[in-house]
């Protein structure tokens, strides 16, 4: 995706019989965004976030926000999701500002502030989702400034909670009876690299039927959670998906989680 600046000098008149006119110029500033390679086994930390910025004017104050989206992605009794906002002041003198959102399972703190131009504010969003059923939700988070250029400014919030995966056969002690055998299951073993952030206590790894199509994406029917001490080897981890249907084709994502959960690896696919 290519985005194109342009930058306009007016002509100047100075206070002469004879006007000095500066000709009309135009930059172009191309701004390119790079793409990785996607690996197949390695957990990624994508950031994708871009700044909001709006009209400047020589005397008002300018809301400037990154991301100015964003979208949450989690599984039935995953903990709530954390995402991090940056606000700062992109005109003149001083921003008060003030947050609100439209859906009582997302919250903002601080909800106020008061922002120059460096350093930025740091405000956290964060989605209860302890009591929402499975499905797909949507929010907007507006942002308010006095006397600001662009007062008003809004943030789409996406929230995926997908269905808590069901508990595998293997877990059931009861003797298996000839109504109850149950049907032959598939398992697929993963490995990845491990994160080299101290801060990591573990990892979710994502899986589902269907592709998530999406770099970085979380969203995926199903999520199982290792900790670093379920983990043989946290250097090197390996887990292995039991109860998976044969003859289907899986697919895998793996995140990595501190308290916080990072944006997905790269997706690999696997038949059972």
């Amino acid at each position: 995706m290519m985005t194109t600046l342009f930058v306009c000098l007016r002509s100047v008149r100075r206070r002469t019989r004879r006007p000095l006119r500066v000709p009309l110029m135009f930059i172009l500033l191309p701004l390119i965004a790079g793409c990785g390679d996607a690996g197949t086994s390695e957990v990624t930390s994508l950031a994708m976030a871009k700044a909001g910025q709006g009209r400047q004017n020589a005397n008002g104050s300018t809301i400037s926000i990154s991301p100015v989206s964003f979208a949450f992605s989690v599984t039935q009794g995953d903990p709530n999701p954390v995402h991090t906002l940056s606000i700062s002041n992109s005109g003149k003198g001083q921003l008060n500002w003030s947050m609100t959102t439209t859906a009582s399972w997302l919250t903002i703190s601080p909800s106020t502030g008061t922002a120059q131009r460096n350093p930025s504010d740091t405000v956290t969003a964060t989605a209860d989702v302890l009591a929402l059923p499975p499905g797909n939700y949507s929010a907007t988070i507006t942002v308010f400034g006095d006397a600001a250029t662009n007062n008003g400014f809004d943030i789409p919030v996406t929230l995926t909670v997908a269905a808590a995966m069901q508990p595998t056969a293997a877990s059931l002690e009861t003797s298996p009876t000839p109504s109850s055998i149950p049907t032959p299951t598939a398992s697929a073993t993963l490995s990845w690299a491990g994160a080299t952030d101290p801060s990591v206590t573990g990892y979710y790894v994502h899986f589902g039927t269907e592709s998530s199509d999406l770099l970085g994406s979380c969203a995926y029917a199903y999520s199982v959670f290792y900790s670093f001490a379920s983990l043989a080897n946290a250097g090197s981890p390996t887990a292995t998906i039991t109860n998976l249907a044969p003859g289907t084709t899986y697919y895998f994502a793996v995140s990595a989680y501190n308290g916080m959960e990072s944006l997905c690896s790269a997706e690999v696919s696997k038949g059972t």
